[in-house]
């Protein structure tokens, strides 16, 4: 009997040694997925930075020692599984770690494009409705059929791709054995930990700054071990809480409203456009709108995103807590409400989805009952935006045609043609050329070697989206309707393309992204001719106060709006834009005065404090501080009035 415990003792003893000394997995098979993440981390440093320097090499070596100890622990599971579990859970791991490839790849994608990990894009849209999920999948430009397919197909053939490279990396180390035991391996995984550490310790202090906000980002696990602490200013008060409805209402209907005059309104919102792109040549007759009526100095969209610079034009607010508006404002927006008290009637003619994120109901209340008529036509693919454009302006000019058309109409009209994949009808003769493949919906297939193609795909679609402005403009004028009306054409925000680092919108706070053009025709009055409009910066929380005092002047109720009039003589100097974060409340937004602006971050809407992220000047360089007690002195230099309005101050 002790002989018998003796052996199994020694055949244990032999067989937890021999976990150390036999590779029992395929090395080669993780020698693959190495080689493929490596070679993602450099193309992601180098592939589209011009500058290299020591804090880029920093990140680069950061990240070859977080993808090492990724494969290694991989590999070491691998091990575990291979000798003591079932081989289904084996082969289940190896198809896990091809999947990784993949998923570091649409991480890559998406942080690239979009400046969000996938985990955050993931995260995103877990919290989205069903029905905003499905018609963020339409925006893509791509059928739900595809998506089905693609996504049955992925799911179906991962673990037999996997497993393919699998027994062929096996027969490569049947026929060349690597002379790696597991005990390497142990050694390397104890071993990268500490160096990383040592690593970090030694250069992070050499690092600028600013490099860590681009690049942590690059990381596989998105941080670096120690983190640098972030400046944060104490606020007196959170985000002023959101009007309340019933006291808005009684406001509204308390107050003594009307015009002696009824022009029509018209407020033309085009999907992603750029004001530096609003030339001559690519946009005609909306250049000779704006120089024949009002350009103000510099215009901002209130987000980099549609679903928030729609509640920012709308509801005069700033959307920084628009999410907790949307679950209890029931009644629509509050400028539309003043507009209908006037006894105006709302026309809406869209090509874009208005349902999206819900702004339906918050624009128009519950089933449009702000809106006079609902004129929808939407386009999912094969339908182009270009189409459906078309039919919008189409049904806008014949119901010109009719007698109640002459006054007393707000018209809406959501023209989409600039979105990606920008569109213009089969014989539209294009102006600008040569153009990109009509790929770009994936956007993935978009490198800065071809950026040129896809700007002219975009300005392309710029000059329909114009030409059918014009056909408007010309059917005023034709039936004397011009020289009265109300005119506002704006964009929703703007469209980058590679000018920072992005592609499209809804990504990053730069320039292109929030720079839409905001044009203005106020009737008949020659008084704003004396204004010196180029000094004044404004953004889309305005532009209902400005239509509303050109009919009524100024009312007290115009206290329930962030929004001014633009030409009011003692406005709010600067502006405040966020950035996208999905049906969710804003975290990071910019206060911009026309000339430097400052990021910040908010932990919430609800947060007493807020994060500095960047401070920068006209041209978005960033504005150099050597420390905390120096930033202090500058914000408070600088943005003490617009922190006074949003938090009510800094704490001292």
């Amino acid at each position: 009997m002790r002989d018998f415990q003796n052996f199994k003792k020694k055949r244990e003893r032999s067989s937890f040694f021999s976990f150390f000394q036999k590779l029992t997995f395929n090395p080669y098979y993780f020698i693959l997925i190495l080689i493929s993440l490596l070679g993602l981390n450099i193309h992601y440093f180098f592939g589209f930075k011009k500058d290299v320097g020591f804090s880029s090499f920093f990140f680069l070596v950061y990240s070859t020692f977080q993808t090492l100890l990724e494969v290694v622990i991989l590999a070491f599971l691998s091990n575990l599984i291979r000798n003591y579990l079932h081989k289904f859970f084996y082969y289940l791991l190896i198809s896990i770690c091809f999947s990784l490839i993949l998923l570091h790849y649409f991480d890559f994608l998406l942080i690239r494009f979009m400046d969000f990990s996938i985990f955050f894009g993931v995260n995103i849209i877990l919290e989205e409705t069903f029905d905003n999920f499905i018609e963020i999948l339409h925006l893509t430009g791509i059928s739900l059929e595809w998506w089905v397919l693609v996504g049955l197909t992925i799911i179906f053939s991962l673990p037999l791709i996997a497993i393919g490279f699998h027994y062929l990396t096996m027969r490569l180390f049947q026929i060349r054995p690597l002379k790696i035991s597991n005990a390497h391996i142990v050694k390397t995984l104890l071993c990268l930990p500490l160096g990383l550490v040592i690593f970090d310790l030694t250069f992070s202090p050499f690092v600028e700054r600013e490099y860590f906000k681009v690049y942590q980002r690059f990381l596989p696990w998105k941080s670096t071990l120690f983190q640098l602490k972030p400046h944060k200013i104490k606020l007196k008060k959170p985000y002023k809480a959101q009007t309340d409805e019933e006291q808005a209402l009684k406001s509204l209907s308390s107050l003594s409203m009307s015009a002696q005059k009824k022009p029509n309104i018209y407020l033309f919102i085009v999907e992603s456009l750029r004001e530096d792109f609003m030339t001559e040549s690519t946009a005609p007759q909306a250049v000779a709108f704006r120089e024949e009526n009002i350009r103000i100095g510099r215009s901002f969209s209130n987000a980099n995103c549609t679903q928030l610079s729609w509640y920012s034009i709308f509801h005069s607010q700033y959307p920084l807590a628009w999410a907790d508006k949307k679950k209890y404002w029931k009644s629509g927006s509050l400028p539309l409400q003043a507009i209908k008290k006037l006894g105006y009637r709302i026309h809406v003619y869209s090509a874009a989805q208005l349902k999206y994120y819900g702004l339906k109901e918050l624009i128009f209340g519950a089933k449009n009952s702000l809106a006079d008529s609902y004129n929808l036509f939407t386009h999912y693919a094969p339908v182009k935006a270009a189409e459906t454009d078309a039919k919008a302006i189409d049904r806008l000019l014949e119901d010109h045609e009719e007698k109640w058309a002459q006054e007393g109409n707000l018209f809406l009209i959501f023209l989409d043609s600039t979105h990606f994949n920008y569109s213009w009808p089969k014989d539209y003769p294009l102006k600008f050329t040569p153009i990109s493949k009509e790929r770009t919906n994936l956007r993935i297939s978009n490198s800065i070697q071809d950026i040129e193609l896809i700007k002219n795909r975009y300005r392309n679609a710029v000059h329909y989206v114009d030409s059918l402005f014009g056909k408007m403009i010309a059917c005023l004028k034709e039936k004397g309707l011009y020289e009265d009306s109300l005119i506002v054409f704006t964009g929703d925000h703007g469209e980058e393309f590679f000018e920072e680092g992005r592609l499209f919108h809804a990504s990053h706070l730069s320039r292109m992204q929030t720079e839409p053009p905001i044009y203005y025709k106020l009737g008949k009055r020659k008084e704003h001719e004396r204004v010196e409009s180029k000094n004044i910066v404004s953004s889309h929380v305005d532009i209902f106060p400005t239509l509303l005092e050109s009919l009524v002047g100024e009312k007290k109720f115009f206290d329930l709006f962030d929004g001014e009039p633009i030409f009011k003589k003692k406005r709010f100097p600067f502006v405040v834009t966020v950035r996208h974060n999905g049906g969710r409340n804003p975290c990071e937004f910019f206060i911009h005065d026309g000339k430097r602006k400052m990021v910040a971050k908010l932990g919430s809407a609800h947060s007493k404090e807020i994060e500095i992220i960047a401070l920068k000047d006209l041209e978005d360089r960033d504005i150099p501080t050597s420390d905390f007690q120096e930033v202090d002195l500058y914000i408070r230099s600088h943005y003490a009035e617009a922190i006074n309005r949003l938090f009510s101050g800094m704490e001292n």
